[in-house]
């Protein structure tokens, strides 16, 4: 049997994949996620769109790309729709999540996944490989909201350093970092706008001291406590 939850990548160094820390964060191959969903209720909604793309020794790969609509499991809500502009009719004849998650795991392989505030995509993501493949991804993860609110804590206000978005949401933080803003919300676009983030905040982050994977994933820790909790996200 093939082991969807395995994959050998370049970057990888020959004691294998669980000894990746002492690696050079900007050596890593990584694999930037984002979903699109008919809503936040943990319980009840469900996935409608699922987008990633590569990203290997900070370049973005922009011909290794994930993308895939997703007939969703539960009812469309009018405020996601009106967010992300998908319509029930768009949807009504794309395959179920049951039939397009382990395409999705082979794409991330044993990269570390990234995501802005990841965390939710993740649950409805492990939640759907669970209930289909019967375990969660394992991958190691990074949260660029948690890397965002590190630097603005961690780095001086001054010269070309000084960053300061109005809040923790993807486009204001892009818009900051001087990234082209434009669209309504699509899985894919999401993933390469946040991958865009993600590669401007390694050379601050190296600047600022956190050099190897696991120094970087110590810091972008989904899980980590923010300094400024009430920052919009």
């Amino acid at each position: 049997m093939i082991n969807l939850f395995r994959r050998k990548t370049r970057s990888e160094p020959a004691t294998g994949p669980g000894d990746r820390s002492d690696l050079p964060a900007s050596d890593a191959s990584y694999v930037i996620l984002d979903t699109e969903l008919t809503g936040l209720d943990r319980k009840r909604d469900s996935i409608l769109s699922i987008g990633a793309i590569e990203m290997t020794e900070g370049r973005i790969e922009m011909g290794r790309t994930f993308y895939r609509l997703v007939r969703p499991g539960s009812e469309m809500k009018h405020d996601a729709i009106v967010i992300h502009e998908i319509t029930p009719s768009e949807v009504v004849e794309k395959p179920l999540i049951d039939d397009i998650i382990s395409e999705f795991v082979a794409f991330c392989g044993d990269a570390v996944l990234v995501g802005h505030y990841v965390s939710i995509d993740l649950h409805f993501i492990n939640r759907e490989l669970k209930r289909i493949l019967g375990a969660p991804l394992t991958n190691p993860v990074l949260d660029t909201l948690t890397l965002v609110d590190w630097i603005r804590w961690n780095t001086p206000n001054q010269g070309d350093e000084n960053f300061t978005p109005k809040n923790y949401q993807l486009y204001e933080i892009a818009k900051d970092l001087g990234i082209p803003v434009q669209g309504a919300h699509n899985a894919l676009m999401d993933a390469f706008m946040t991958a865009q983030v993600f590669q401007r905040l390694l050379p601050r982050l190296t600047r600022q001291g956190i050099r190897t994977l696991g120094e970087l994933l110590k810091v972008g820790n989904p899980s980590r406590k923010l300094n400024q909790p009430g920052m919009v996200i």
